[in-house]
């Protein structure tokens, strides 16, 4: 910790008994966002947050597999969280993730420390079916999970402060962060939309209906997203435009659907998992922002104006 005196050396049992359980901690809301950390974000919060004196990046690839141990310790078949720990350069983990992939996956040779270097394509593939297994989690499972690892409770209010850090900066700007609706904050028509479109999936399509749903969703550009549907093979971001929206507020909606999808496409490792982004009204659209729509690929929802 520098200019402060460290409470732990970072020797190895040191960061096994005071390391795990913040990790876990950071990598459940990692993983909640469908993101990542890097070992370098790892090591910095290790020394700034919980104590430690310099921690070299190399030691960064032990706590991730002791924490690995120790969770399939109580559940053998638990997603690989310890895969979100990325180098900086490439976003994939580093060799040493190969083992817990292989056992996972069935394919020994996925252990051999050459395996990345040799094999590229084929690391990225299982990196992001191990990451895909991972993002399927549901917050109460990692609930559940971490107390059952550490024998202490977590709750809802500790893993949203967690995303919450993940994204907290010194500058809001306009348009993110707690100035999304500018400074009459949020109208009643827009949250009652919002919230009806984060609930009822089933009924933006009927394959989304076993989506795990969320709403105002942080992404890493510090924007939030009105509602984000979260599937296996695919992610969701809409945007909301209420009854009272006009031609303006139309178009700008077109425009955050595209910058939405394209950073939430950024912060998913997995390559080949499509996100989609659609834009909801209350009301049709003009032929413009039908146009503005097709020639960008997001899709439109016309939502009812009288819902249960």
């Amino acid at each position: 910790m520098a200019g402060k005196q460290a409470r732990y050396g970072a020797t190895n049992q040191n960061l096994i008994q005071h390391g795990l359980a913040p990790t876990m901690r950071w990598l459940i809301a990692a993983a909640l966002d469908g993101a990542t950390m890097t070992y370098g974000e790892v090591k910095h919060r290790l020394e700034t947050e919980t104590g430690f004196s310099t921690v070299f990046a190399t030691r960064i690839g032990l706590v991730a597999g002791e924490l690995m141990d120790h969770i399939q310790a109580v559940e053998p078949d638990a997603p690989l969280i310890n895969v979100l720990v990325v180098n900086q350069k490439d976003r994939m983990p580093s060799k040493g993730a190969g083992s817990y992939m292989a056992t996972r996956f069935r394919n020994p040779k996925l252990a051999s420390t050459s395996y990345k270097q040799r094999y590229p394509a084929s690391w990225r593939e299982h990196f992001e079916r191990a990451a895909a297994e991972v993002y399927a989690y549901s917050p109460a499972e990692w609930l559940a999970l971490y107390e059952r690892v550490f024998g202490s409770g977590l709750n809802d209010i500790v893993i949203e402060a967690e995303r919450d850090r993940r994204h907290n900066g010194k500058e809001d700007d306009y348009g993110t962060g707690s100035h999304k609706y500018g400074a009459g904050g949020e109208g009643d028509h827009h949250r009652a939309l919002r919230l009806w479109v984060t609930a009822n999936p089933a009924e933006v399509r009927r394959g989304f209906a076993v989506a795990r749903t969320e709403t105002e969703f942080r992404l890493d550009s510090g924007d939030r997203i009105d509602a984000v549907y979260h599937l296996e093979n695919r992610t969701v971001v809409l945007e909301v435009k209420s009854r009272i929206s006009n031609e303006v507020d139309l178009r700008r909606g077109v425009y955050q659907c595209i910058k939405y999808r394209a950073v939430k496409q950024a912060m998913d490792v997995r390559e080949e998992v499509p996100v989609e982004a659609f834009l909801v009204t209350e009301a049709k659209l003009s032929g413009e922002i039908a146009a503005l729509l097709r020639l960008h690929d997001i899709r439109h929802f016309l939502a009812p104006l009288v819902r249960p």
